[in-house]
């Protein structure tokens, strides 16, 4: 035992000692509004975690994992927990000897930069306490990944034709829409705003086709020129929205 001669000197000394950091586990899970996790065939979240009042970056990396199970995850009651052993998570082990307020960042999915969003959460993270309860901390990134097919971008076609539009709609998650399941193509909206020489004409509805799970129209070449296509896609039910753009020539 350490002897101290005075109740002065004994203060002094334990003032002076360092504060001892507790490793502290922290599990973020991102999820696509309406769907599933973010991780699996659609390509991971970055995530870094950052001391909100410094702007300290304490530990950032991606999420991996599978999109989780949709049945737990669509059709669990509410507040139950919805990720599983395999579910895409980043996990990080923060050493830290006193409280922290912890900023989340979380961006993606980089696989589909047209879709790429940001949500952040902050909260207070104690020495030692775990973030790691039930689907630990829990962040929600809304939008659809719209993927144009065809045309290919500024491939030529000749005046007078009809230009054929195909577009994939997803969920952020990757996760197809169909006619019956659990994400409906009939509560989404999609339509091309094209715009010809820099003139914006009508836009043009895109229809379902379940066979090939793609939104497609035509749309006509009536003029020589720049055609410059933005889809819009919109699910209602969930307020998710997306967007692509493509061009072409006609000639």
């Amino acid at each position: 035992m350490r002897f101290c001669p005075g109740l002065a000197m004994c203060a002094a000394v334990f003032l002076v000692q360092p504060a001892m950091a507790d490793p502290t586990d922290v599990e973020v899970r991102v999820i696509a509004r309406g769907a599933k996790f973010l991780g699996g065939y659609a390509a991971p979240v970055r995530i870094v975690l950052t001391d909100a009042d410094t702007g300290e970056t304490l530990a950032q990396g991606t999420t991996s994992g599978t999109t989780g199970d949709t049945q737990r995850i669509m059709g669990g009651e509410r507040g139950a927990r919805k990720s599983d052993a395999d579910s895409a998570v980043f996990r990080a082990r923060l050493d830290i000897d006193r409280p922290r307020r912890v900023t989340a960042q979380a961006t993606g999915p980089l696989s589909q930069p047209q879709a790429v969003t940001t949500a952040t959460s902050t909260q207070w993270i104690l020495p030692g306490r775990h973030l790691t309860a039930g689907d630990g901390w829990l962040i929600e990134l809304p939008g659809l990944i719209v993927d144009i097919a065809d045309p290919v971008a500024y491939q030529w076609a000749k005046k007078g034709e009809a230009v054929g539009l195909r577009v994939g709609v997803t969920m952020l998650c990757g996760c197809a829409l169909s006619e019956s399941g659990p994400w409906r193509a009939g509560d989404t909206e999609v339509e091309a705003n094209v715009t010809v020489n820099g003139v914006v004409s009508r836009p043009v509805k895109l229809q379902f086709d379940a066979a090939s799970a793609t939104f497609g129209a035509s749309i006509p070449a009536t003029a020589s020129g720049l055609y410059e296509v933005e889809v819009r896609a919109w699910m209602g039910p969930t307020n998710n929205a997306g967007v692509a753009r493509t061009a072409f020539f006609v000639r």
